[in-house]
């Protein structure tokens, strides 16, 4: 069961709990009157929009260890070795932007590739991704050896130009330079 339906089940059960003991008197004041009404109002309310996200389809995200899952959001980024297997990561989940490139004294970015077996030809500041409208894109920040893209969709690598966002999908893959980045 979800998080939220959890949530409103135990708020449910509370205001069943508040009108039941107000009914059987705790006083029969006009505060028992009030707290039975409240409770009432909270119950039907949380009722009604619970039935009504039924009724027209609406679904709650799954969420497993902080990310979405199977719903095409892309939720981390992962370094792959040459096998195809994951040798680090990185969560993307409620960022709006991050900074892949290599962390060198006073910089910091979010995407650090400085242990990467091909960090040589990474720029201190090589790309960025920015998630924008419900998407999320990169951008090369003008480096030297350029950002390319190989699409889930169908396979083909496309190279990046200098400052012109492309949008990402699910299974892209990222090289920069020789260095592989999944976007799971």
């Amino acid at each position: 069961m979800q998080e939220k339906t959890k949530i409103d089940i135990a708020i449910m059960i509370l205001c069943v709990a508040v009108i039941v003991l107000g009914y059987i008197g705790l006083g029969n004041t006009l505060v028992d009157f009030v707290c039975i009404i409240l409770a009432a109002v909270c119950f039907i309310v949380i009722a009604v929009i619970n039935l009504w996200n039924r009724l027209r389809g609406i679904k709650r995200p799954k969420i497993k260890n902080n990310a979405v899952l199977n719903d095409g959001t892309i939720s981390e980024i992962a370094l792959l070795n040459e096998e195809d297997k994951i040798i680090a990561t990185w969560d993307m989940f409620e960022k709006i932007s991050l900074v892949i490139g290599k962390d060198i004294r006073e910089n910091h970015v979010d995407v650090n590739l400085n242990q990467s077996p091909y960090a040589a030809m990474i720029d201190i500041e090589h790309a960025v991704l920015n998630y924008a409208g419900g998407s999320w894109y990169i951008e090369d920040l003008g480096s030297k050896n350029g950002v390319v893209v190989q699409k889930a969709i169908d396979n083909r690598k496309y190279r990046l130009s200098s400052y012109q966002p492309c949008r990402l999908e699910q299974g892209d893959i990222i090289i920069i330079g020789l260095t592989r980045l999944k976007l799971r």
